[in-house]
């Protein structure tokens, strides 16, 4: 089968699309994958057998009318004029909408084309716009209404063929809305274990790490990930922990107000900024860690989504410890994998980093995890539910 995905963003962007990709390749599909090019990029290109199309558009345009999809139909338009000649060109026999936001236009050409079209939902979209800065800050909020989020939701899936989900908890939250069982599929965020375990190491950086008992953080810095609470705990255990290193890798919109907070605090002997690091160098940052830290605060967002990094602790025999939100705290529990907090709660946190401090206690968790993701939590054995879906179209 020709398969078209679609994508409103750069590629290489998302390791959930590429593994997917790769994952239907493996089981005999074409894969064309159309996304943009809001900077000079080639057109066209051949990337691990993945056919990459690449639509040049303005990056002041898709980064402003990309998040007003709903509310100003430029962007809208831009992919309606577009889709149904890149679904011509190619051949295309199904079309697997990346995302919630392009999931109306993606089964508007899918059936004028007369193809199925499957909406991958990579967390809960509704949800996580009440939580974004952009949409809770001036002109925003009065642009971006969540309700119309919800509405739409409720409008676009129903007709699509097929719904693809990254945890049953997200299953569950769309079967309460009264969509089909047989529709919808959960395709986990795991871990492609030989690909991350070739990743190459960075010897000085692990060293610099293990100087301290460092707990470390990967990801965005957005409000709802819960960075304050971890700074705060590190306030809260430094006296305990001399040797404590909060280490946050990557950056965001909540970045300067952490390192005020930082400062504030006089923490930043404690607290590292990383600042934005390529994806080669993770598996480092985990190796010279005592500990993975996952603070999300509890939402419905963050209650029916799960995050890649989990996976990757443990792979590599970190103990994971997270906030008590509903799919991490589930596998975590299941797995015996980490140590579990109360969202948005420092005492308890602090706590929890001086209880590990036990070097064999961490080490029984990591190994746990290791266990857990070798036996079950990796993208072969997740792979195997979108090979399926795709066989019964």
């Amino acid at each position: 089968m020709r398969i078209g995905m679609l994508l409103d963003k750069p590629f290489p962007h998302d390791p959930r699309v590429a593994n997917e990709a790769r994952s239907l390749i493996d089981a005999g599909h074409e894969v064309f994958l159309f996304c943009l090019a809001p900077r000079p990029a080639a057109p066209r290109e051949t990337r691990d057998r993945l056919e990459i199309v690449r639509y040049s558009i303005g990056e002041r345009f898709w980064r402003k009318a990309s998040a007003l999809i709903l509310t100003v139909p430029a962007y809208r338009l831009w992919f309606r004029h577009r889709l149904p000649g890149f679904l011509r060109s190619y051949g295309i026999e199904a079309l697997h909408v990346h995302d919630l936001p392009l999931v109306g236009e993606g089964l508007r050409a899918a059936r004028g084309a007369g193809i199925p079209c499957i909406a991958d939902l990579h967390e809960n979209y509704p949800a996580a716009v009440r939580l974004y800065d952009w949409a809770r800050r001036f002109p925003g909020r009065w642009l971006v209404h969540p309700q119309r989020w919800d509405a739409y939701e409720r409008a676009v899936l129903p007709k699509v063929d097929r719904i693809v989900v990254v945890i049953e908890e997200a299953r569950a939250r769309l079967l309460a809305q009264g969509l089909p069982d047989d529709r919808i599929v959960v395709v986990e965020n795991t871990v492609p274990v030989d690909e991350f375990e070739r990743l190459p190491r960075d010897a000085a950086l692990i060293r610099r790490l293990r100087e301290h008992f460092s707990v470390t953080y990967v990801g965005k810095f957005d409000r709802h990930r819960g960075l304050e609470t971890a700074v705060d705990a590190a306030r809260i255990a430094r006296r305990a922990m001399p040797e404590l290193l909060l280490v946050l890798v990557g950056t965001g919109a909540t970045e300067p107000a952490l390192v005020r907070r930082v400062r504030d605090h006089d923490l930043r002997d404690v607290v590292a900024f990383e600042g934005w690091q390529p994806f080669d160098r993770f598996a480092s940052y985990v190796e010279g860690s005592a500990l993975g830290l996952i603070p999300h605060l509890k939402s419905p967002h963050t209650d029916t989504t799960i995050p890649h990094k989990l996976f990757h602790f443990m792979l590599l025999a970190r103990a994971v410890v997270a906030t008590d939100c509903a799919p991490i705290a589930r596998i975590l529990r299941r797995t015996g994998a980490g140590r579990i907090y109360r969202s948005g709660d420092p005492e308890a946190l602090a706590q929890v980093w001086l209880e590990l401090r036990d070097q064999s206690r961490r080490e029984d968790l990591g190994a746990a995890g290791r266990e857990a993701v070798l036996s079950r939590y990796r993208w072969d054995v997740s792979a195997r539910r979108l090979i399926d879906l795709y066989a019964g179209l």
